[in-house]
């Protein structure tokens, strides 16, 4: 039995120069507008429920248009699209990656897809667009191609298909890239058994894409007057769960303890937060260390350090069979941030809050409750050799 399977589409349109080229009629850009926008009509007209959104490829990625299914909106934006600037293909693809992440957190997904029409030029820029593909693959963000022009001998637009399980399209001529464009249309007729779900069910990818709470000083000017709004005065520092400034585990202000969903801005603190989590009936949500937020339900993180501090009290017993020595002591060693794979690519060293790089050496919490990785110059700085993360005494063999 096969269906309809609801997407949302990121299309990364190429506006640089290279598209005013007159090899198809009336330039490039005017014929990959015209095939978007039979893409889109028929998509639409098939299936309402796809919803769409743009980012132009120039010197800097720009968000044209956010997810929408209104079908005269999206045509007259693509319709005002001008040349501008240079190729930068792997900063687009960045913040198209980005924006799906945040649609992902949200009950009840669509499918994530990248549709990406250029000629295949693009300037050197700060993102690598086949790291930006492999990141995508991860996430189970397929990048479609619709490629114009010459093909050379470094196919870049297909390559992003091949690694994230794209369709990559290569069009001649103008009346070619009609003909992708019905095809592409038609492409979410998907088994009824396909969907997101299994990407979904799974902790670590939830991990990986569940937000972070907001701190108080982390809040914009704007956010403050929206919870003003929502909420009252009287109720701007107060947990949503426990209904009160000070948190009743730790017993801590909510300026320290309390956290805001990035959503919806509704305050929670931290420990309510977790405990919150600990009630959630869905097993591989639990293990993930995630919950969705009371008022709006998007998928948040539980901070690893919050995790420990309900564990720690069992680790430190002299008995525990994981210790390495002493009551609190893990022995440890030195490692290179590619050997420890995407537990590296998705972390960043809670000592000076910077990413792994290739190449950088790492050592890693050796408490099997804590995910803490530091750069070695942090490690060295680390008071008594303790991990910030989960409080346990690590030594470097």
């Amino acid at each position: 039995m096969s269906q309809r399977i609801s997407e949302n589409i990121i299309i990364c349109l190429d506006i640089s120069r290279s598209m005013y080229r007159k090899d198809y009629s009336p330039n490039r850009l005017e014929a990959s507008k015209k095939a978007i926008q039979n893409l889109v009509s028929t998509r639409l007209k098939d299936d309402p429920s796809t919803s769409f959104a743009i980012i132009t490829i120039s010197d800097k990625p720009k968000t044209v248009l956010d997810f929408i299914n209104a079908e005269a909106t999206i045509i007259g934006e693509i319709n005002a699209l001008e040349f501008k600037g240079n190729s930068a293909l792997g900063d687009a693809l960045a913040s198209a990656i980005q924006k799906l992440i945040s649609e992902l957190r949200k009950v009840g997904a669509k499918v994530p897809r990248i549709l990406v029409v250029s000629d295949g030029n693009f300037t050197k820029t700060s993102v690598d667009p086949i790291k930006m593909a492999n990141l995508a693959s991860k996430l189970n963000i397929k990048i479609d191609t619709f490629r114009l022009g010459e093909v050379s001998h470094v196919n870049l637009l297909k390559r992003l298909s091949d690694i994230t399980k794209g369709q990559y399209y290569y069009n001649n001529n103008s009346a070619s890239m009609i003909e992708s464009a019905k095809k592409f249309a038609d492409s979410n007729v998907k088994d009824y058994t396909m969907s997101i779900k299994t990407a979904i069910e799974n902790p670590a990818f939830l991990r990986k894409i569940a937000a972070n709470l907001l701190r108080t000083q982390d809040l914009t000017k704007d956010q403050e007057e929206r919870i003003k709004q929502i909420r009252g005065e009287a109720d701007y520092k107060k947990c949503v769960i426990c209904f009160a400034d000070k948190c009743p585990y730790t017993a801590g202000t909510f300026f320290t303890e309390g956290r805001y969903c990035p959503n919806c801005s509704t305050p929670m603190h931290l420990h309510c937060a977790a405990e919150y989590a600990k009630s959630a009936k869905d097993e591989k949500q639990k293990e993930s260390g995630t919950f969705r937020c009371p008022h709006c339900f998007y998928l948040l993180k539980i901070p690893s350090e919050v995790q420990q501090i309900s564990k720690l009290s069992e680790l430190r017993r002299p008995e525990h069979p994981s210790r390495g020595g002493g009551a609190d002591l893990f022995h440890v060693k030195m490692q290179k941030a590619e050997e420890l794979g995407e537990e590296s690519m998705y972390n960043a060293c809670p000592a000076c809050h910077m990413i792994f790089e290739e190449g950088q050496d790492v050592v890693k919490c050796g408490n099997p409750e804590c995910t803490a990785m530091y750069h070695f110059n942090c490690f060295e700085k680390l008071e008594d050799t303790r991990c910030s993360n989960c409080g346990v005494e690590l030594r470097l063999t």
